[in-house]
C-alpha cells in the first residue's frame, strides 16, 4: 500500500490493520518505534573497546619484534591480561579522552570532554604513536634542550666512542660503562692535551727505559719523570687500555662482570689513578650519563 492509504479494511473476517498502531494502557499511548534499549549502547561501546584493544595488540607485537627480533608467536603470554593492561594504559595515557555511548543525537558522553564528546573513532596516529613510544628504547646520549655546554660535549664524546666501547667489552669483557667513564675522566671528554696530542684517552704511562723516539712524551703529571704513551689513533689508545686491563694486575676485576661499582672501587684500590675520589668520580659519571646502558 502507499503511504497515504492509511485506512482500515476487512477481508475474510480478519482483524483490521493500521501502519501506526497505538495501544491504550491507563491513558498512556506507546509507539511501536521506541528508542533503542540502553543495552545496545553498551554492546556498541564494548565492541569499540575490543576493536581498539586488537589494534593495540598489533602495535605492541610489531614494536616487540622490531626491538627484539623475536617473533611474538614464539612467546606464550596471557593474552587476556595483556589486552586488559593495554586497554587500561590507553585510557590512562589519554587524559583528553571522552567516550560517546549511543548513536546519533542520543549519545551519553563521559570523560574530560564531556561537554563536546569525543568518539572512540578517532585517528589512530595519536594513540598508536603514544603506545609505540613506550616500546622504543630511549636514547640517553642524544642532546637534550636542558643540557649545558659541558653535557653536550660529554655526550658528543659518548656518541663518538660508544660503539667502540661495546666492541671492546665483547672482546675483552671490560664493562663498556667503566671504559667509557674512564675515557671521559682521563681525557676530559677528548679535550685534554694528552688526548689531543698523543691520542691517549686513558692516561696510560710508559715505564720503559728503552722505548724509541715518539713512543711517549712527558706531560708532568706527578713529576718530571712521568712519561705517557703516544698512539697513532684514538682507536689504538682504546685497544691499549683493554690490553692493559686484561694483561696486568687489573685482570682480577673481570670477575665482577658488569658491576661498575666494584670495578670503580677496584681500579682505585689498585692504583690506576692518584685522584683521591677516583672511584666515586667514575660512578657519578656512569650514573649521570646512564653509561650502564652500554652494558645491556
Amino acid at each position: 500500500m502507499k503511504s497515504d492509504q492509511q485506512k482500515s479494511f476487512y477481508e475474510n473476517g480478519h482483524a483490521r490493520y493500521h501502519y501506526h498502531q497505538q495501544y491504550a494502557n491507563h491513558g498512556v499511548s506507546h509507539n511501536r518505534h521506541q528508542q533503542g534499549l540502553p543495552g545496545e549502547s553498551v554492546l556498541w561501546l564494548l565492541r569499540q573497546l575490543w576493536l581498539n584493544l586488537n589494534r593495540l595488540l598489533v602495535v605492541a607485537k610489531f614494536q616487540f619484534f622490531k626491538n627484539t627480533a623475536v617473533a611474538p608467536s614464539a612467546i606464550r603470554v596471557p593474552v587476556l591480561k595483556v589486552g586488559v593492561l593495554a586497554g587500561l594504559s590507553f585510557f590512562v595515557l589519554r587524559d583528553d579522552l571522552s567516550i560517546s555511548v549511543g548513536k546519533g543525537k542520543e549519545k551519553a558522553h563521559f570523560g574530560s570532554g564531556m561537554a563536546e564528546g569525543v568518539s572512540l573513532k578517532e585517528p589512530a596516529q595519536g594513540w598508536t604513536s603514544r603506545l609505540a613510544s613506550l616500546f622504543e628504547k630511549k636514547d640517553y646520549f642524544a642532546d637534550d634542550p636542558s643540557d649545558d655546554a659541558e653535557a653536550r660535549r660529554v655526550k658528543e664524546y659518548i656518541r663518538r666512542f660508544k660503539d667502540l666501547a661495546v666492541q671492546e667489552k665483547e672482546k675483552y669483557g671490560i664493562p663498556a660503562s667503566i671504559k667509557m667513564a674512564q675515557g671521559i675522566v682521563e681525557s676530559n671528554a677528548g679535550a685534554s692535551a694528552l688526548s689531543q696530542k698523543n691520542n691517549n684517552h686513558f692516561g696510560i704511562k710508559c715505564f720503559s727505559r728503552t722505548c724509541k723516539k715518539g713512543h711517549c712524551t712527558n706531560f708532568g703529571d706527578d713529576s718530571h719523570k712521568d712519561f705517557f704513551r703516544k698512539y697513532g689513533s684514538s682507536w689504538d689508545s682504546w685497544r691499549a687500555h683493554s690490553e692493559l686491563i686484561v694483561q696486568n694486575k687489573y685482570k682480577s676485576l673481570l670477575k665482577y662482570g658488569d658491576d661498575y661499582r666494584k670495578w670503580a672501587h677496584g681500579l682505585k684500590k689498585m692504583g690506576y689513578a692518584t685522584a683521591k675520589h677516583y672511584d666515586q668520580t667514575l660512578i657519578d659519571m656512569i650514573e649521570k650519563y646512564h653509561l650502564d646502558e652500554l652494558d645491556k
